[in-house]
């Protein structure tokens, strides 16, 4: 029987596949294994998201995630928020989230014209993922890969890879160039690297 997580890969792809950005901390002196401070948790088209404190997102969930720090945190929750946001967006708002959340290129490119073919009608409730946490597999000052931790309603878990860049002094969604969809990947446990966000819910 397919999993349930399988299923939600509309959801999970949208994980794939922000300034507070003004500060920065040397690369040598940064810790891809310290969680970032989190003000609060967010929906985000029926998904909840981590606010940071001081790593972004500086602005509301109304406009497209934006305000990052230049930092391993701030590229984590770049890729949380601004996944989750631009996976849920509307038919009529998905164009500027878009255009707000993800680098130019050929990856947006791409994305626009397939999203341009369908319509999303909402949410599946069951399909709808619990961030878990996440893991940085490689970061440096311009680029960061995340792979976010997601818990589905039966207790499966998954991860989804999401790639962010440094442009324009903030973290931006770097979205695949070709016909590939987001790596999804089943896990039987969640990783022991785990940057864990579960507890930071009020």
């Amino acid at each position: 029987m397919m999993r349930r997580w399988a299923r939600a890969t509309v959801v999970a792809v949208a994980l794939v596949a922000t300034s507070c950005g003004g500060s920065h901390t040397p690369e040598s002196e940064l810790s891809i294994t310290d969680p970032p401070q989190i003000n609060r948790w967010i929906t985000v088209g029926g998904i909840e998201v981590p606010i940071g404190t001081t790593d972004g997102p500086s602005n509301g969930e109304w406009e497209p995630f934006a305000g990052f720090s230049h930092t391993p945190q701030g590229a984590a929750l770049a890729a949380i928020t601004q996944s989750v946001q631009l996976s849920t967006a509307s038919d009529r708002t998905w164009p500027q989230v878009l255009a707000g959340v993800a680098a130019p290129g050929e990856g947006r490119d791409l994305y626009a014209a397939h999203r341009g073919l369908v319509e999303i009608s909402g949410t599946d409730p069951e399909m709808v993922p619990t961030i878990v946490g996440y893991t940085i597999t490689d970061y440096s000052d311009e680029a960061a890969t995340v792979d976010v931790v997601q818990r589905f309603s039966d207790d499966s878990l998954a991860s989804s890879t999401t790639q962010v860049v440094w442009i324009d002094d903030d973290w931006r969604l770097h979205l695949p160039s070709d016909d590939t969809t987001a790596t999804i990947t089943a896990l039987d446990a969640v990783p022991s690297e785990l940057v864990d966000l579960e507890e930071t819910r009020k």
